[in-house]
């Protein structure tokens, strides 16, 4: 034995120490170890223990991050949601400028960008960023399973100039990665994309890093994307059911209200000028010899003939004002808050803006004038069908008395030329 090495006694004393030590970690207590002095073999195992400890030490602190960010993500409820928390959260644990998900379809032969957030700068990649999955690199990285390290993006580039993906990413700034493929029960469901502007950034332990959390991340993520569809789904449904229930509210041919659903909003608002105080105008409008329009020139243009007659009247209605067909060629216009002095003028606009210039019936020029007929609608006593009868009644007058005029019914019914 030479003088530069430990006695049988120092080493026993050493090896009881070291002993003593692992089995005080083992048991969760936070003890500080022998000292490794020399480069003897037991100072060497002295030090690698020390390195096994803190690299140990190391590992768990980063389970327990990475088990708080998969609790964290799981509070949230909808995909993008999900992905930002991850993206928050995985800052120290992974290197990366950049985290981008994409999902497979339905079929597996396409992958489509979904979500992606980067501190690079303007991305190229963005949702609905969809590519081809045959020819692509990244079937191998579903077949293994195993997450994919690119330590030189440009020289991968290089290498697969075809590449329209990666050209963007390098464009974006991106010079390594770390492609970690998702799977929920054996099937594959996306892949999560770590970038990094540097390059030679990845190495083993980032893949294991991601490989302790892939399961939950990826149920996670699948979760909260069936979520999305659902509620997505349902938005869907009832965007058709409004658009079916404004369907129903609507005259085919021109578009404005029908008959039911202007008595309706006609009901409404009788209610709520009543409450307020305020006078409303019921319309009763009658293109005057339709008949001839449609025995003259046929079907087509008397249909041409009432889309340009709501087209203009239309055109004049305030917010608030409401235009329905009646039935035939009448049609209702309903004036919101207007004094029953000033109604007749602002039904003067309407006729005049029909008589002044003739009709384009599909290639045929003709001049159409219309009848209207006013009744004044001051409080909520009356149904709406008895004040559509005034207006009518008033209507009746405008045409008895020539057509083309504007009649305000009497408070007693009798009608008062415009």
């Amino acid at each position: 034995m030479t003088t530069n090495e430990p006695s049988d006694e120092v080493l026993r004393q050493g090896l009881d120490a070291y002993t003593a030590w692992v089995s005080a970690l083992r048991q969760g207590k936070d003890v500080p170890p022998p000292v490794a002095d020399g480069d003897n073999p037991l100072a060497r195992l002295g030090r690698e223990l020390q390195l096994l400890s803190e690299t140990i030490s190391r590992r768990e602190a980063e389970l327990s991050r990475l088990n708080q960010v998969v609790l964290t993500a799981e509070r949230e409820i909808l995909v993008e949601d999900v992905l930002d928390s991850i993206f928050r959260g995985f800052v120290g644990i992974i290197p990366y400028d950049r985290i981008g998900c994409a999902f497979l379809s339905s079929g597996g032969t396409r992958l489509t960008s979904f979500w992606a957030r980067s501190n690079m700068g303007p991305m190229r990649i963005n949702k609905g960023y969809s590519r081809p999955l045959v020819g692509s690199s990244l079937r191998e990285v579903f077949r293994t399973g195993e997450p994919r390290i690119l330590n030189d993006l440009e020289q991968h580039l290089a290498r697969h100039p075809a590449s329209d993906a990666t050209r963007n990413i390098v464009a974006e700034g991106g010079r390594s990665s770390l492609t970690c493929p998702l799977f929920v029960d054996g099937r594959p469901l996306g892949v999560l994309f770590f970038t990094s502007h540097q390059t030679n950034v990845y190495r083993d332990i980032h893949q294991a890093v991601f490989r302790q959390i892939a399961g939950q991340v990826a149920v996670l993520i699948n979760k909260s994307k069936l979520f999305q569809e659902l509620v997505e789904r349902n938005q869907f449904l009832l965007r058709q059911a409004e658009q079916l229930q404004e369907a129903a509210n609507r005259d085919p041919l021109t578009g404005v209200l029908n008959r039911r659903a202007f008595l309706l909003a006609l009901e409404r608002h009788m209610r709520a000028g009543a409450a307020s105080g305020k006078t409303l105008g019921l319309v009763l409008a009658d293109i005057d010899h339709f008949k001839s329009i449609n025995d003259t020139h046929g079907h087509a243009a008397g249909d041409e003939a009432l889309r340009a007659f709501t087209a203009r009247i239309g055109g004049l209605l305030r917010p608030g004002d409401y235009l329905g067909r009646y039935g035939g060629e009448e049609f209702l216009i309903l004036i919101g808050d207007t004094p029953a002095a000033d109604l007749p003028a602002a039904v003067e606009r309407y006729r005049a803006a029909i008589a002044d210039d003739p009709f384009d019936l599909g290639g045929v020029i003709r001049p159409i004038t219309a009848s209207f007929g006013i009744a004044v609608v001051s409080d909520a006593e009356s149904t709406p069908e008895e004040i559509v009868a005034i207006a009518d009644r008033a209507l009746y007058e405008a045409k008895a008395g020539g057509r083309n005029r504007v009649v305000l019914a009497a408070a007693s019914g009798h009608g008062q030329a415009g």
